[in-house]
C-alpha cells in the first residue's frame, strides 16, 4: 500500500486494455476493491505494448487515464502530451523524455533531431564540424 492507502500495480493497464488477457478479471476487480494510481511510465509501457497489441492508443489512454488515474494533473498532462508526440512520430520513450523535460523547464541532451520540432529544446549531443 501506497503512504495514502492507494494502490500501485503494474501490469494493470495491460490488463485492462487487452481484449483478453489472464488478468484482466483481477484487474477489473482490483478497480473496485481499491483506490488505485499509477504513474507515467505505466503508460509509457502501454504504448510500448502498442505495437504489439496494435491498440487503438489515443482514445485507450484517455478512458484509462479516467480508470486508472496518475498521481496529479501534472503527470496527466505529462502521458497525454506524451502520447501526442507519439503519435507524431516519436519513439514511446522519446516522446516521455520531451514532455518531462518540457514540464521541467528542462532542455534535452541528445542525437535525435524529432525533439526539433516541438516544444523543447533540443542540446546537440552529436559531434560538431569543430571537434
Amino acid at each position: 500500500m501506497a503512504a495514502d492507502d492507494g494502490v500501485r500495480r503494474d501490469g494493470l493497464l495491460l490488463a485492462l486494455a487487452k481484449d483478453t488477457d489472464w488478468l484482466q478479471n483481477s484487474a477489473e476487480g482490483a478497480l473496485d476493491e481499491h483506490d488505485v494510481e499509477t504513474s507515467p511510465f505505466s503508460y509509457l509501457e502501454l504504448l510500448l505494448a502498442r505495437e504489439r497489441y496494435e491498440f487503438d492508443y489515443v482514445p485507450l489512454v484517455a478512458n484509462l487515464l479516467e480508470l486508472v488515474p496518475v498521481r496529479n494533473e501534472e503527470e496527466k498532462q505529462v502521458v497525454l502530451k506524451a502520447v501526442n508526440h507519439y503519435d507524431e512520430g516519436m519513439t514511446p520513450f522519446d516522446a516521455i523524455h520531451a514532455v518531462t523535460a518540457e514540464t521541467r523547464g528542462m532542455d534535452v541532451l541528445s542525437s535525435e533531431k524529432d525533439y526539433e520540432d516541438i516544444e523543447v529544446e533540443r542540446v546537440p549531443l552529436e559531434p560538431t564540424d569543430e571537434e
